[in-house]
């Protein structure tokens, strides 16, 4: 009879531990680059949201496009035992140390819309950054098939940027070899700020006597800065200009003629597919694929999503019909 009670005992707090490991809560934290930037706030917003549904906890922080900032709050993470880091990096070359101390202590890490090289992450989540830089590069020309093009590449320490100018000169670079199209200059814009492609863009009209034709613009916080410049001298809207984001004032700047294009993003897919494949590794699953990329250090399991590109023509039906910006907002 003893010996009965004691099965029945051990099996009661074998089904309760179970219980407890299938409903343990996973905790995420969450590594943003920098929050100052429209982009990230509406992933962060719609992560979060998700993640809590699916139970999970989510503990958040910018790092205000500080590499330093960024390695001591991953630090932070660590010693409060999440299960789950999911890092938008500032660096992606800079991290690989920080993630061996996760994975020591048996922490996942989830690399969120940009690689983050040499380091030991288990998956990435992206968009295909190649494809973006092709469609920036296809629609300038098919506005300016010829002429003289300043290529404004995003953050040199941002893997997705060179992604994006991989693209970008798959287009151009058989133009360029046929004699169409002359590269005026190439500057990349630190932390991706306007004010710094504010200047560079000064800078490049000055130095080609206002004679560009196309201005491949990584992103839209860096058309946005060159369009200043461009505006200064009367050439906002003469002066093709591709994007990126598809940021509210972005797209008001198509509207308005300034700006040529953008790269819509379905961000609420990427951000509510990020956090599911959090919780899963949170869980201790394998999250389901449809590429592999190479860090340097490891093949990485990844999810790439399809990138969209936006212009006059279809703000309503992409942009608009998914809800990332209202019709008021964009026209008003």
């Amino acid at each position: 009879m003893k010996l009965k009670n004691i099965v029945l005992t051990l099996c009661t707090a074998l089904a309760l531990l179970s219980h407890g490991a299938m409903a343990k809560e996973v905790k995420i934290g969450m590594a943003i680059d920098d929050l100052r930037l429209e982009r990230w706030q509406k992933d962060r917003d719609i992560f979060v949201k998700k993640a809590e549904s699916l139970g999970a906890k989510v503990f958040v922080q910018s790092a205000n496009g500080n590499e330093e900032t960024q390695m001591s709050q991953i630090e932070n993470m660590i010693n409060r035992g999440v299960d789950v880091l999911v890092i938008i990096p500032y660096n992606g070359q800079v991290l690989s140390n920080v993630i061996a101390e996760a994975k020591r202590e048996g922490i996942k890490v989830l690399a969120y819309d940009r690689m983050i090289n040499n380091a030991d992450i288990d998956f990435y989540i992206s968009f295909d950054n190649e494809k973006v830089g092709e469609l920036q590069a296809k629609s300038l020309v098919e506005r300016v098939p010829q002429g003289n093009y300043f290529l404004m590449g995003g953050s040199p320490v941002d893997n997705n940027a060179k992604l994006f100018r991989k693209g970008q000169m798959n287009v151009i670079q058989p133009l360029i070899d046929q004699g169409k199209i002359k590269v005026v200059g190439d500057q990349w814009v630190d932390a991706w700020l306007p004010e710094n492609a504010l200047k560079i863009m000064e800078n490049a009209l000055t130095a080609n006597n206002n004679k560009i034709d196309a201005v491949v613009a990584s992103n839209d916080a860096t058309a946005g800065g060159a369009i200043q410049a461009l505006a200064a001298q009367g050439l906002a809207g003469k002066v093709a200009i591709s994007g990126q984001d598809a940021d509210l004032a972005g797209v008001k700047r198509i509207v308005a003629g300034t700006q040529t294009m953008t790269v819509y993003k379905p961000i609420s897919k990427l951000a509510d597919d990020a956090a599911g494949i959090a919780v899963e590794l949170g869980k201790g699953a394998a999250p389901e694929s449809n590429a592999t990329l190479n860090n340097g250090l490891k093949d990485v399991p990844a999810y790439l999503l399809t990138p969209v590109a936006v212009d006059k023509d279809n703000i309503d039906s992409t942009v608009i019909a998914d809800g990332f910006h209202t019709k008021d907002a964009v026209y008003k």
